[in-house]
């Protein structure tokens, strides 16, 4: 049997990547990734050697400072290689493909697009070396591999054994003394979380909720140790059990992840330090990362200097940190990371109701919209190009745009959404299952001519699209996320763990919550409802507002009577509760009918 831990690799390999200007090395000639390469690669009788890298990655700089310093190894690539290294923030279809080989990633390809050799992590000069020459005495291409197993059309569900054995796997990887999984890094994996947050509601008919209590309990306490105590935010991930082994770096990947799941864990049991978790994370995302325009930048880097590391620099107060060099911040706004942003934070404002917390989503979402957009109607990753479009850049804008919906109960934002969905089923379905990132470009050879199928991010579009489909009575979107359930469910029947895929299973079997509120949006009273409703501790609801000068609501299931006086109404199966008219009463009817 062979099991691969995807959710321990996902973010200790960096998963999410950023730019920013490299250190340079004039004495090596890095070349530009391009199809042109393979063409040149054959003429000169050379093979690629493609050096991927994080900007905020310690061990990539490293690498580059020493490795690719070394004389002897410039003498061997010139020879033999053609260098190409790529900020693979860049290009999400080109990291995707290699971030299981974490950063910095080594890849060598021969004139026709085949792997012939792949490592990760850096690479000391003696060792490169003799790689180079084993390459070069043997470019015997590597193994093809196909993820997942068969995938059955006629399958939308996972089984209930396999359910029970990816449940199984997380809970024995579960670092019980400690929190978090596995016996290396410790970090936020934003789905298993919020798996446990849910499981540990005992919404599952006979099941014992109390390990996944201790599953969430523990490590949304351990992972607060790596919130900067200082200027708020989140590092990566710790290399110590106990969470006191921080990597410094800021991705935007880890805040989102951080923010969702404090805040869902707030909702669901009121603690006010997961609350004050979410707000510290945030305040780095309002205070350090946002450009004069509005839009978000996409991390900051671990170490202020090669001469002032990230251990020393976080040591400081605040006045010292700002006396000096700090760790810089990459400028670069990409559409994804702005997603992201803006998902989390109309996230927390949903529980604060903090008005400048939902106005900088606002921004960011409009400014992405107006400089992202591409012309094909998805979203270019660093402009708004049809050739820079990917998956994660419009399902980040999409998800973005229902959280915003779910805030404001505006239907400008549901019906963006909705296109944004459509293009990813459009341009972004495989036919052989699943979602891919983007088609391969014109020309593409051996394994680049194969699509990549990023798991998190498809794990992400059958919730999008199945909780889309709900709200908008859209047959086709729900075909759409069942198409991409069937792919997961072969990762899972391949002994692949994807915690993701069970929120995804389970969604796709029930109706989500379902609260509507009736009133106009001008009446304080119908607000004060709707604002009770949209703190539901679940991310899978169905929320609406009928304010009848509007029209009929996206999905009317429903007649709703005409009342004197605002009313919130909880439904499920066609049938809906006795209506409340105070926002106590919300959750409480909401409960009722939540079959989860």
């Amino acid at each position: 049997m062979r099991i691969c831990l995807v959710l321990f690799l996902l973010a200790v390999t960096g998963i999410v990547p950023t730019s920013r200007p490299w250190a340079e090395t004039p004495s090596l000639p890095w070349q530009k990734w391009e199809p042109a390469l393979f063409d040149r690669a054959a003429a000169e009788d050379k093979y690629i050697l493609l050096h991927m890298a994080a900007v905020w990655c310690h061990w990539c700089h490293v690498m580059e400072r020493t490795t690719y310093k070394d004389p002897a190894i410039q003498k061997t690539i010139g020879e033999k290689f053609i260098p190409v290294r790529v900020d693979q923030d860049r290009d999400p279809a080109l990291s995707y493909r290699y971030e299981n080989w974490g950063w910095p990633a080594t890849v060598m390809l021969d004139k026709d697009g085949n792997e012939i050799f792949k490592r990760r992590g850096y690479i000391p000069p003696e060792l490169f070396q003799k790689l180079l020459t084993a390459v070069i005495e043997d470019p015997s291409a590597l193994r093809s591999f196909a993820m997942g197993a068969a995938i059955d059309p006629d399958t939308v569900a996972l089984s209930p054994q396999r359910r029970a054995a990816v449940e199984a796997l997380v809970l024995k990887n579960f670092d019980r003394d400690n929190g978090g999984f596995g016996d290396t890094h410790r970090f936020i994996h934003g789905d298993t979380v919020e798996w446990a947050l849910e499981r540990g509601r005992a919404l599952e008919r006979n099941a014992d909720p109390a390990p996944w209590r201790d599953v969430a309990a523990k490590t949304l306490a351990g992972a607060r140790r790596l919130i900067d105590p200082v200027w708020g935010g989140m590092f990566q991930y710790s290399d110590r059990l106990d969470w006191s082994g921080p990597h410094y770096e800021k991705l935007l990947n880890i805040q989102r992840d951080a923010i969702r799941t404090y805040v869902l864990a707030f909702q669901i049991d009121g603690d006010p330090a997961h609350l004050d978790a979410a707000r510290a994370v945030a305040r780095w995302l309002m205070d350090f990362m946002r450009s004069p325009e509005g839009a978000f930048y996409t991390s900051q880097d671990a170490d202020a200097g090669p001469d002032l590391h990230g251990d020393a620099f976080y040591a400081r107060s605040d006045a010292e940190r700002r006396a000096g060099p700090q760790p810089p911040i990459d400028r670069n706004a990409y559409a994804r990371e702005n997603g992201w942003a803006v998902a989390s934070l109309a996230a927390l404002h949903d529980v604060t109701g903090d008005p400048a917390l939902l106005e900088a989503a606002r921004r960011a979402f409009d400014w992405t919209l107006a400089h992202r957009r591409a012309p094909n109607g998805g979203f270019g990753h660093a402009r708004a190009t049809d050739d820079d479009t990917h998956l994660g850049d419009t399902l980040a804008m999409a998800e973005a745009a229902l959280a915003l919906y779910r805030s404001t109960a505006e239907r400008r934002y549901l019906a963006l959404a909705v296109e944004f969905g459509d293009v990813i089923v459009r341009d972004h379905r495989d036919p052989s299952g699943g979602f891919m990132v983007r088609r391969p470009d014109p020309g593409a050879r051996g394994v680049l001519a194969r699509p990549v199928r990023q798991i998190d991010e498809n794990v992400a579009v059958v919730r999008l699209l199945n909780l889309l489909a709900r709200n908008t009575a859209t047959p086709a979107l729900r075909t759409a996320a069942e198409h991409g359930m069937r792919w997961l469910i072969s990762l899972a029947e391949d002994d692949l763990v994807v915690p993701g895929a069970l929120l995804a299973d389970r969604e796709l079997a029930r109706e989500p919550a379902h609260v509507t509120v009736v009133g106009g949006k001008d009446d304080p009273a119908a607000r004060a409802l709707y604002e009770a409703a949209r703190t539901y501790p679940t991310r899978y609801l169905r929320i609406e507002w009928l304010d009848r000068r509007e029209g009929p609501l996206p999905a009317a299931d429903v007649d709703y009577p005409d009342m004197p006086q605002a009313a919130a109404y909880a439904c499920a199966n066609g049938a809906c509760s006795v209506p409340v008219f105070a926002p106590a009463d919300v959750h409480r009817i909401v409960a009722r009918v939540d079959d989860r």
